[in-house]
């Protein structure tokens, strides 16, 4: 029988659609797994596709009862029927049946709703699969994994998959994450879901698994939005960014290493205090005739050596042993050397640059990639931002002017999401009116992006260059003050700029 839908009991009723199927009666030994069953074996786990000996008593006394949902193959397995959910029961029912025929018995059948709809929609039958048994049990994180990584490989539209998501109770942009997140290891994902990572996490975390403290940071940094009800994951995406560095800093750092070692240059541990020890850096050094010491011109002295600044790339060239091999200092190195030793304050100011010049570095990424979110945001502008376009384009700001006079629009492009005009192309070549197609094409009540993209790309190539956290100024505080209104999670170093240019430019008025 074939149901197409439910009659009204009186006029006044609209019928109701329903699926086109019938209901039947089946040999369990004639029936397949569907390919997009999601409740599958794994390696040595079942995950519970196995009858326990419970229900296969059940089933050898009463027969099934509950019926299979069923659809008919194609492919493969064309003509045959699969299994989408109730593979336990089908199972369990090939048991009774072997009991039975040996026992010259008659077999049970199983009963069974055939959807026919179902022939070729292999996202609605994946959905329905993880729906039946999510009611029926918890459903593991590993199974909603396979689930959404199969979703993501369907050849069907976004309308179709973010429905399918839904019904699986995820986002869709996690079904996009998921064939990422599958790469986890069998450790990595047991970590992960233990922290409560969704699958956009998970799959962050798949690109950093092995590196170390990553766990450990990323934890931080969910714990920090969830306190914070954070839901565009601002910690999250500035420990992602920071771990990304290090993560690109120890593979630049083996391969410099290898490298060296590959050329017969011995690399030797980095030393604060060099200056008080056998081996200078060239840097400290002159030649034979007082010229300023290079690799080049040492590379054929014994002591030619390498050091690496721990946790970075940076390379110092140095000789291992400069009094052996009759170097020289520079004069001001031979004044120096009859100074005092470095005092722990002075080497940690060294230290501090070097981690806020990193940190402010890092923090740059994630604040860009906001930045454009800004710019492709729909509607009208809201009233912050555009006293800022308005006071930062008529204002008398040297940083404004110098920016707009000069040619380039990799910025700005970057913000509105669109490729650079200009890439490549030389002074005389550049197209003289790059957004054109950009203006012509947006709408009115949204063409303030275009004003914001321009003052933000200002904002980043004038005022947040690498050095502006060491002198901050009123320009660094309005920039970082109103991403932070607009709802942009500022990175520690930041934050902590932010609070100095604040306590600088805004002294807090005292009561008399």
């Amino acid at each position: 029988m074939t149901v197409t839908a439910i009659e009204p009991t009186d006029t006044t009723t609209t019928a109701i659609a329903a699926y086109e199927g019938h209901f039947g009666w089946y040999d369990p030994r004639e029936l397949v797994i569907d390919p997009f069953n999601h409740r599958k074996a794994r390696g040595e786990d079942d995950n519970g596709t196995e009858p326990d000996q419970a229900l296969i008593d059940s089933i050898v006394e009463f027969g099934v009862n509950a019926p299979l949902l069923l659809r008919p193959q194609t492919g493969a397995q064309d003509g045959a029927l699969g299994v989408v959910f109730g593979q336990r029961r089908m199972k369990a029912a090939i048991i009774a049946a072997e009991r039975a025929i040996e026992a010259g018995q008659p077999i049970r059948l199983v009963p069974a709703i055939v959807r026919e709809d179902l022939r070729d929609v292999d996202d609605e039958a994946l959905a329905l699969s993880v729906i039946e048994n999510v009611h029926r049990r918890q459903a593991t994180t590993l199974d909603v994994l396979d689930a959404a990584e199969q979703l993501s490989l369907m050849p069907v539209g976004k309308l179709r998959k973010k429905r399918a998501a839904r019904a699986l109770g995820i986002k869709p942009e996690e079904v996009a994450a998921a064939p990422q997140a599958a790469k986890l290891s069998t450790k990595a994902l047991r970590e992960a879901n233990a922290a409560a990572f969704d699958l956009v996490e998970m799959a962050d975390y798949q690109s950093l698994e092995t590196l170390g403290g990553a766990l450990t940071v990323l934890k931080r940094a969910k714990k920090a939005d969830v306190e914070a009800g954070d839901s565009s994951r601002g910690h999250w995406a500035h420990a992602l960014a920071g771990l990304r560095q290090k993560q690109k800093d120890e593979e630049e750092r083996a391969r410099l290493i290898a490298d060296f070692k590959s050329k017969g240059i011995p690399v030797v541990a980095w030393n604060a205090h060099r200056e008080h020890g056998t081996s200078r850096s060239l840097s400290d050094l002159v030649t034979d005739i007082g010229n300023t010491m290079t690799a080049e011109l040492h590379q054929k002295c014994p002591g030619h050596a390498v050091a690496l600044l721990p946790g970075d790339t940076e390379v110092e060239w140095l000789c291992a042993d400069w009094k052996r091999y009759d170097h020289e200092l520079t004069d001001s190195e031979a004044a120096a050397a009859k100074a005092p030793k470095s005092t722990p304050e002075m080497l940690e100011a060294v230290r501090k640059v070097r981690r806020y010049n990193k940190a402010w570095r890092t923090a740059r990424d994630v604040r860009r990639e906001y930045i454009a979110q800004l710019c492709a945001a729909g509607g009208e502008a809201n009233d912050a931002t555009w006293v800022l376009i308005l006071s930062t384009i008529t204002g008398t700001s040297d940083h404004f002017s110098r920016a707009a006079s000069r040619p380039k629009t990799d910025l700005i492009s970057s913000f509105l999401g669109m490729a650079d005009p200009n890439k490549g192309l030389d002074h005389w070549r550049r197209v003289r009116n790059p957004f054109a197609p950009v203006i012509a094409t947006t709408a009115k009540t949204r063409r303030w992006r275009l004003l914001l993209a321009q003052v933000a790309a200002m904002f980043e190539s004038e005022v947040m260059h690498d050095g502006a956290w060491r002198n901050v100024e009123p320009h660094t505080v309005t920039w970082l003050s109103y991403l932070k209104e607009q709802g942009y999670k500022l990175s520690e170093v930041e934050a902590e700029i932010l609070a100095e240019g604040i306590a600088k430019y805004k002294p807090s008025k005292k009561t008399k």
